[in-house]
């Protein structure tokens, strides 16, 4: 009986040193080892989420460039007062190479805006029709600012008889030409 005592001890410690080792040793190891493994998968969603963030933020830097870009270029577009001037100057220059007479620049009050100022012309030119017309176009491809409203193109059958009559062929137009400038900029006259 005492081999027989020994074998079950012998049996009972060869069994008990697994079993033990399984429970003291290896199985808190598997648990740090899934809390680790939880923790990376958290930090690189964290990183992946960061990742986006700055793709993000990397395309608004973009956009706000653009954005500051474009402000600049409309800026340069809009006059300030000596500019106004230059404007037009320049409308008249066009009037006279497209063979107009400009017979009146008469500025109106200034429309303030939240950005810009509105500087409405009322003008009258007279020529040819194809001058008028061409004049249009170049008041167009100018790189300032300009508007155009209430044009009307009347023909010398249409106009009184007597010193307003204009030459066969030509035309008479009357239009307001709104010309944007910096607010505070602006001189009104």
């Amino acid at each position: 009986m005492n081999n027989l005592a020994r074998q079950i001890a012998f049996f009972a410690v060869l069994i008990a040193v697994p079993v033990g080792a399984w429970a003291f040793v290896f199985q808190p190891r598997n648990t740090e080892i899934a809390a680790a493994r939880k923790d990376v998968q958290i930090k690189l969603a964290q990183l992946e989420e960061l990742r986006e963030v700055e793709s993000i933020n990397a395309d608004l830097e973009a956009t706000l460039e653009q954005l500051q870009s474009a402000l600049t270029d409309l800026r340069a577009r809009i006059p300030d007062a000596a500019g106004i001037e230059d404007v037009l100057r320049r409308i008249a220059e066009i009037a006279q190479q497209n063979q107009l007479v400009v017979r009146s620049f008469k500025r109106e009050k200034a429309v303030p805006a939240a950005h810009y100022t509105e500087m409405p012309l009322k003008t009258v030119i007279e020529g040819e029709y194809q001058g008028i017309q061409r004049f249009l176009y170049d008041l167009e491809a100018m790189p300032r600012i300009t508007r155009i409203l209430d044009l009307s193109i009347e023909r010398p059958g249409a106009m009184n008889r007597g010193r307003d009559q204009l030459p066969e062929g030509h035309v008479r137009a009357q239009m307001t030409i709104t010309i944007y400038a910096e607010p505070g900029k602006e001189t009104e006259q």
